[in-house]
């Protein structure tokens, strides 16, 4: 054996181990997937892990079709109004974790064909996401993006007293329970 081979070995296996990046975990991994999935519903997700958590930097887009320009700079207060009611409720629903969003609408502009005009609203929010927080932060941007889908598909702005997301019908209801008279 080599005099001090031991000890030299030893301590560089320690040096190359601290230098190796961390992996993140399968946990984390298919949570990036999960939310990229509901991402590419109306928007995008950049992210990038900072162990032990998944940084998440979200765009969602909410936009809407008009006959002309005209009715796009009439809508367009109407949209903002929207994407703050939109960032209100992420905020509300994820308790917090999710940082103040920050709000764009863009200018009227004609579509490619010239039929119609179009107007955007863009929302782009980050948060930090760990294997035992995501769920909350998972239902708040659900359903973001989901108001944000069901305004590109209906080209409706819901009122302020409707909901963002329509119930769904096949959602279940509490069943009414009846005490019989005796």
């Amino acid at each position: 054996m080599i005099p001090g081979f031991e000890a030299r070995w030893a301590a560089e296996w320690v040096h190359t181990r601290a230098m190796r990046p961390a992996t993140p975990s399968p946990k984390l991994i298919a949570l990036q997937k999960d939310f990229q999935q509901i991402a590419s519903m109306a928007g995008y997700l950049n992210s990038s892990f900072d162990l032990p958590q998944l940084r998440l930097f979200f765009t969602l887009y909410g936009r809407m079709t008009v006959k002309n320009e005209a009715e796009g700079l009439e809508i367009t207060p109407t949209l903002q109004a929207w994407c703050e009611r939109v960032s209100a409720q992420l905020r509300e629903d994820s308790s917090g974790s999710i940082m103040p969003p920050q709000v764009q609408v863009s200018a009227p502009q004609p579509l490619p064909n010239g039929e119609s005009w179009y107007v955007v609203g863009n929302l782009s929010f980050n948060t930090k996401v760990t294997e035992t927080s995501y769920q909350r932060i998972r239902t708040a941007v659900l359903a973001a993006y989901q108001a944000a889908s069901v305004l590109r598909e209906k080209g409706v702005i819901p009122s302020p007293d409707e909901p963002l997301t329509p119930p769904r019908v096949s959602q279940t209801q509490p069943i009414p329970i009846f005490n019989p008279e005796p």
